[in-house]
C-alpha cells in the first residue's frame, strides 16, 4: 500500500540541515544554488541511470516551505523506492506540540526520587517508536496503572529524537485513553 503524507505540519517541522545531511549520505550532489542562496538544486542518478533532482529551500522564510519539503519527500520516495513514512521516520528529529498515543512498556522510579522514568511504544509518523518520558508522581501513578492493566495512554508535548528513539520534552496532558 502506498501512503501519501499530506500533513503540512509534519513538513513544516522538517529541519533542512537534517535533509541536507541525508542527501549527502545517500549519494545526492548539490548542483546549484538559487534565489540568492536561499534554495538549492540537488541531483542524483539511480542504478538504472535515470536522473532525479530535488529543489530544496534552505530557509523557512518561504511561505511554501512545507509544500517544497513535501515535494522533496515525494521525490525521495520515487528515487529510493521506499515509502514516505519510512523516509520521514529517518528525517524527523523534532515534533512540537504533538500528541502521541501508545502503551507503557516500562515504569521506574528510584527510591526517594519525585520523578519517574517511563518508556512507551507509540506511533510517530506511522512508525512504531520507543519514547522516553520523565513524569511527576501523579502522572507516574497513571503510567503504572496503564502498564499493569495494558491500558493505552496519550501524551502531549514536544518530542525530540535522540539516537534511535524520541524523548518527551515539556510534557503535558499524560492520560489514560478511554476504554469503550
Amino acid at each position: 500500500m502506498k501512503v501519501t503524507v499530506r500533513d503540512f505540519e509534519i513538513f513544516k517541522n522538517l529541519d533542512v540541515n537534517v535533509i541536507l545531511a541525508y542527501l549527502q549520505k545517500n549519494g545526492w550532489q548539490e548542483h546549484s544554488r538559487i534565489y540568492d542562496n536561499k534554495g538549492a538544486i540537488w541531483v542524483k542518478k539511480n542504478d538504472a541511470g535515470e536522473a532525479f533532482d530535488i529543489g530544496l529551500p534552505l530557509t523557512r522564510e518561504f511561505a511554501d516551505y512545507p509544500a517544497r519539503m513535501g515535494d522533496a519527500v515525494k521525490k525521495l520516495e520515487l528515487t529510493e523506492k521506499r515509502s514516505q513514512l519510512d523516509i520521514l521516520s529517518d528525517l524527523i528529529t523534532c515534533l512540537e506540540n504533538t500528541e502521541i498515543q501508545g502503551f507503557v512498556v516500562k515504569c521506574d522510579r528510584e527510591v526517594g526520587e519525585e520523578i519517574g522514568k517511563v518508556v512507551m511504544m507509540g506511533f510517530v509518523v506511522g512508525k512504531l517508536q520507543k519514547i522516553y518520558l520523565e513524569l511527576p508522581e501523579n502522572d507516574l501513578i497513571l503510567a503504572q496503572k496503564a502498564y499493569q492493566e495494558r491500558i493505552p495512554v496519550t501524551c502531549g508535548g514536544d518530542f525530540v529524537k535522540e539516537g534511535g528513539y524520541f524523548v518527551g520534552k515539556t510534557l503535558r496532558e499524560f492520560a489514560l485513553m478511554d476504554q469503550e
